[in-house]
């Protein structure tokens, strides 16, 4: 146990000391990669977070000795367009002004990796799985509603700047003004009408509190120089503006920015690539998948909780589980249809998703009088229900527990026990600081 605890500080320690405040904490794995790949066992692909690497370390991190070990399982996916800064307004973050530019910026590529995937005859290969998908989010009018309200409110910000940049240089013309305490004296008035007439309030207490903490900040500024008055005003304007959009702009509509409320539509695709032989240049594509997963997270009050569904279809190559798992039976095609519910909070979310399969192949049924080939359809029905508990040690660090009952798999069907560790680690979230420019909002 140890060991465990050294290598999990060492991956986690350099995650730990950035201190920036988040656009979106990290969400639990479920890539299509590693779904189609099989180390994770979900059908349900939840959204992606906004990262610009995620990566995905699969196992108990224990072997059978009780000894640590580092899993040889991993994923990761890489989300291209948040690797730099864009300043973005808040209205072009939340909804893009056209479609393209919401798919290119929640593309991701994943990529997932096994050296124990197994064959028919439990020899041991190489597998990999690549997988794309993107989100999209559809708003509807009332979130629509709110971004014009905050337009609103930014415009109001705006005129208080403007009124009050007027007031402090006409001040600094008067005679008695001469020092810093002359002028705080005199604009406090001005400063608290202006709140008063174009802030946006619950009641008077969040204004007078805005108004202290204003206040409490002036011995920060430079010294006023009655001749050469722009420096000390502009610091002045600053300090104003800062706290007005800080209490407005992204306070306010923290939760709305980061919880991503109302319907979105999660479009996935990935395939798997074996290696039977260990041979590089020797392969085969033996199945592919692609997800339908929409999803709602619901407002206010219920913003934690978040329901998705899915449709899934998967396609098999025969010839090649004919050649490798000549034992087992194989569809060809496979759909799943079904369900997950989540509640998300603070440090930990709990998930549960129950999904059923129908599946179906055509059979070689030998040949009629005119020797044309004929087929016979197999079907077959299954079930999985697996939940999962997810805690987030860092907004970028998540370690998630999963158990349950999987789809019966290709190796040991009757082994369809789910009891899965999952460590998550998440680089190049977009930032409040960086990413979101609030002079072009």
């Amino acid at each position: 146990m140890k060991n465990l605890l050294i290598i999990i500080l060492i991956l986690i320690f350099p995650l730990l000391i950035f201190g920036q405040e988040k656009l979106n904490k990290l969400s639990a794995p479920t890539s299509p990669a590693s779904s189609i790949l099989g180390l994770e066992p979900s059908s349900v692909l939840s959204p992606k977070s906004y990262q610009a690497l995620e990566t995905a370390l699969y196992a108990n991190f224990l072997n059978s000795d009780g000894n640590a070990v580092i899993p040889n399982d991993f994923a990761l996916e890489f989300t291209p367009y948040w690797t730099k800064n864009h300043g973005l307004s808040f209205e072009e973050y939340l909804y893009p002004k056209n479609n393209l530019s919401l798919i290119a910026r929640n593309s991701s590529i994943s990529l997932a990796s096994t050296q124990n995937f197994q064959l028919g005859d439990s020899t041991a290969s190489n597998g990999l799985a690549f997988g794309y998908r993107t989100t999209l989010y559809l708003g509807n009018k009332n979130d629509r509603q709110r971004i014009e309200g905050l337009k609103k409110i930014l415009n109001n910000n705006q005129q208080i700047i403007t009124k009050l940049l007027k007031e402090s240089y006409e001040l600094t013309e008067q005679a008695n003004i001469n020092n810093k305490e002359d002028f705080f004296e005199n604009i406090k008035k001005v400063v608290i009408n202006l709140i008063y007439e174009y802030g946006e309030f619950k009641d008077e207490k969040d204004a007078e509190e805005l108004i202290t903490r204003i206040y409490s900040k002036l011995d920060s500024l430079p010294n006023f120089d009655k001749s050469a008055p722009d420096n000390f005003i502009d610091a002045f304007r600053e300090l104003i503006d800062i706290e007005l959009k800080s209490l407005y702009t992204f306070e306010n509509f923290e939760s709305y920015i980061k919880e991503r409320q109302g319907f979105s539509l999660d479009i996935a695709y990935a395939w798997l690539i074996s290696f039977p032989t260990n041979n590089f240049e020797f392969s085969f594509i033996p199945h592919q998948s692609i997800w339908l997963t929409p999803s709602y997270r619901f407002k206010d009050n219920w913003s934690f909780l978040k329901i998705m569904g899915v449709i899934r279809y998967e396609w098999y190559s025969l010839d090649y589980y004919k050649e490798y798992f000549p034992e087992t039976v194989i569809y060809e095609n496979n759909i799943d249809y079904g369900i997950a519910v989540s509640g998300e909070f603070k440090k930990f979310s709990i998930r549960f998703e129950t999904v059923g399969r129908i599946s179906n192949s055509e059979i070689p049924a030998g040949t009629d009088n005119d020797g044309n080939e004929l087929f016979r359809k197999e079907q077959n029905t299954d079930f999985q229900y697996i939940g999962s508990f997810s805690y987030n040690l860092s907004e970028q660090i998540a370690l998630t527990y999963s158990l349950g009952n999987r789809f019966e798999p290709i190796i040991n069907p009757n082994n369809t026990l789910v009891s899965l560790l999952t460590l998550n680690l998440g680089f190049g979230s977009p930032t409040k600081e960086e990413d979101l420019n609030l002079k072009n909002n």
